[in-house]
């Protein structure tokens, strides 16, 4: 397997990963393409679900008009993956800025091989599109949930 640059040490990163946040699904007929293989759109959706929640659990609000938007995403597909493959979709973030925080992810089938990782910038901003830092509180919250978060 060719390792993803964002990933320096695999093992390491597979581990960190399985702390995450964990979002459990099954691939849907619909989200397969002519060849009866998963969509390569399909994890981004994925990885927005499993980020939501991992805001939700972390404490994130939308006090001050601040909202996050993804400014970079990236997927790196390791395995061919088929409708009623159940897979469970981690999420991690690794760095948090003044207003932006990346989030690496990983999505691991019932036997545990990996299928897919990623990674997203994401930035919170304000309503005129401008970035806006994130509140104290929430960047302890991370640091709380996520032992290993670069602040």
């Amino acid at each position: 397997m060719r390792v993803p640059s964002y990933i320096e040490d695999l093992d390491g990163w597979l581990n960190q990963m399985k702390h995450g946040t964990r979002l459990d699904v099954a691939v849907r007929f619909a989200e397969t393409d002519a060849y009866g293989h998963m969509n390569n759109r399909v994890p981004f959706v994925y990885f927005e679900d499993v980020r939501t929640l991992m805001l939700e659990e972390t404490g994130y609000s939308l006090a001050d008009d601040g909202i996050v938007v993804v400014a970079d995403a990236q997927c790196n597909y390791i395995r061919q993956v088929y409708p009623r493959t159940r897979l469970a979709v981690y999420a991690y973030p690794v760095q948090v800025g003044k207003a932006s925080c990346d989030v690496h992810y990983a999505a691991f089938d019932d036997q545990e091989q990996l299928m897919f990782t990623g990674r997203t910038s994401m930035v919170q901003i304000d309503r005129a599109g401008n970035a806006f830092p994130w509140d104290e509180a929430y960047k302890n919250s991370l640091q709380n949930r996520f032992e290993s978060v670069i602040i």
